[in-house]
């Protein structure tokens, strides 16, 4: 495992891991390589190369989100160390004494949650933030959080033959904490507008509260978010 001082440069690749992998195999090259879902991996040279992976989702010029995250995230730990994560409630809740006879039904729906949680926590700058907003950057945004504290074990070869399975870096308890309280965060927020809402309360899936529509309904939702900086959109 590499120390601080002695970590890899790192460079992010848009082309495909497969030419540089044969390239080393071919030539008897010692390196160390991981293939993800979100991204593949090669050490090589004291150089720790990205590259992307067939996953279509994932802008290859997002692929620094991984690396901005995570060290934005190690930044606010070293300033305050304690996670104070929500009680656990469902993903999806939904109230089966709802009256749909009485008026229609309308949503919220938060606006990238899980990212824009991150921020107003400030486990990320508003760098990083305004960095993974573009449209194209929704399914790394979501990875790049995901995989915080997650460990990590390469195939390290010799001679450009695998000789063993090595672990690069350790699962870190305290990073793998923030996701959670980024994810029970979003929850807790719409278990405390299903109190607010009542009877009129339909269901809350993830990100989104579905409710009876009146004016002060509407109201209760909106000023909710914005006391937390959330951003919304209603649904019709």
């Amino acid at each position: 495992m590499e120390s601080q001082d002695n970590k890899p440069k790192r460079i992010y690749s848009k082309t495909k891991v497969d030419r540089f992998y044969k390239k080393l195999v071919i030539g008897k090259g010692n390196f160390l390589i991981r293939f993800g879902s979100e991204c593949n991996e090669l050490i090589f040279d004291k150089v720790h190369n990205v590259f992307t992976t067939a996953n279509k989702n994932f802008d290859n010029k997002l692929l620094c989100l991984f690396n901005m995250v995570q060290n934005d995230v190690n930044k606010f730990l070293a300033t305050y160390p304690y996670i104070d994560i929500p009680p656990k409630v469902n993903t999806a809740e939904f109230n089966y004494n709802y009256n749909d006879e009485i008026g229609t039904l309308t949503g919220t729906d938060l606006d990238h949650a899980f990212w824009r949680i991150a921020y107003v926590k400030g486990y990320i700058t508003k760098k990083t933030y305004t960095k993974g907003l573009p449209t194209s950057g929704k399914a790394i945004r979501l990875a790049s959080l995901s995989v915080l504290g997650r460990g990590k074990k390469f195939d390290r070869y010799v001679d450009g033959v695998f000789f063993e399975k090595i672990v690069v870096k350790k699962p870190d308890d305290t990073l793998q904490k923030v996701y959670v309280d980024i994810r029970y965060s979003c929850y807790y927020m719409m278990y405390e507008l299903s109190q607010l809402l009542k009877d009129d309360f339909e269901s809350w899936k993830t990100d989104c509260i579905y409710y009876r529509d009146t004016p002060e309904n509407r109201t209760i939702v909106h000023n909710y978010f914005e006391e937390r900086e959330m951003m919304f959109k209603q649904l019709i």
